[in-house]
């Protein structure tokens, strides 16, 4: 079953706040190394914000479909692996997503401008950084943000298939 709009959108809101801020400052402390100066306030703010809204919308390609078809192979629903392998797949959709484009914003904005090569060079660079936290917050947020929101929005988790 899948999530109604209303829903995924309040899940989005609630999921995406703490993975904004810490992969917003993870990245941040990441093009520090190469543009001192680049991890301040207001550039905080800025990213952070950019990064909520991006992850809302990341929220609407629907990746846990693709992570519980994953997990529902290889673990049995309401484990500890089951949960551990469809976030492995969610985590990577959004931070692949999330890293095109905030380090596209955020070349853009430098002085040197977007550059093809090190924009190459620094989504690959962040990619794992930014991924382990990611992991992280999905592992122990997700159940959080999927009860709170189902609670709001009156709708009922899904029935898990029976395993063979």
């Amino acid at each position: 079953m899948q999530k109604s709009a209303k829903l995924t959108a309040v899940y989005a809101l609630i999921m995406d706040l703490p993975l904004s801020l810490v992969i917003t400052l993870v990245a941040l402390a990441l093009s520090n190394i190469d543009a001192p100066g680049s991890l301040n306030g207001p550039n905080y703010i800025r990213m952070a914000i950019i990064a909520y809204v991006v992850t809302f919308f990341v929220n609407f390609i629907h990746a846990e479909r693709w992570g519980f078809a994953f997990a529902v192979k290889r673990a049995q629903p309401g484990t500890f692996k089951f949960g551990l392998l469809l976030n492995l797949v969610v985590a990577g959709v959004f931070v692949v997503i999330l890293d095109l484009i905030m380090t596209a914003v955020g070349m853009a904005a430098s002085p040197a401008g977007f550059q093809f090569g090190p924009y190459i060079a620094a989504c690959l660079k962040g990619f794992i950084p930014c991924y382990v936290p990611t992991l992280i917050i999905a592992m122990f947020w997700n159940g959080v943000a999927d009860k709170w929101s189902r609670a709001i929005c009156n709708e009922p988790a899904p029935e898990m298939p029976p395993q063979a």
